[in-house]
């Protein structure tokens, strides 16, 4: 049986890339391609949503922004990043999503950012790292 979050992210995904935005500038909150590119969790931190869903190849979880910190930080030490590279990034309405290829010393992945639109500030609710 297929879990009911990966459906909805799926749906997510399939109706974001089938309704492309002309206007897709602000599809990540400024400073996160940096802020991955320099293993920089802290900054990247800055932009999580109170709550975020960390996807990894290896476990699944909602942690806090202090929380999703100190994974990320884990991830970045083992997987040291060479390259970041964004290869699509889509808004439609408040929400958005972006994918990127990560580039490790030690391995390829594929980072999908899924963001939304509160308060005038642009949030990221779940980061999926997929190895490649």
């Amino acid at each position: 049986m297929i879990p009911f979050k990966f459906i909805i992210t799926l749906f997510l995904l399939v109706t974001f890339t089938t309704s492309v935005d002309a206007q897709q500038t602000a599809a990540l909150p400024d400073g996160v391609i940096m802020a991955v590119k320099n293993g920089d969790t802290n900054k990247l931190s800055a932009s999580f949503n109170d709550q975020i869903e960390i996807i990894l190849p290896t476990k699944t979880a909602v942690y806090s922004k202090k929380q999703a910190e100190m994974v990320l930080k884990d991830f970045v030490e083992k997987h040291p990043v060479t390259e970041f590279q964004l290869i699509h990034q889509v808004k439609k309405d408040k929400a958005s999503f972006a994918i990127a290829n990560y580039y490790a010393s030690n391995g390829r992945y594929r980072f999908t950012f899924l963001t939304k639109l509160n308060g005038g500030k642009i949030y990221i609710h779940q980061i999926r790292i997929e190895k490649q």
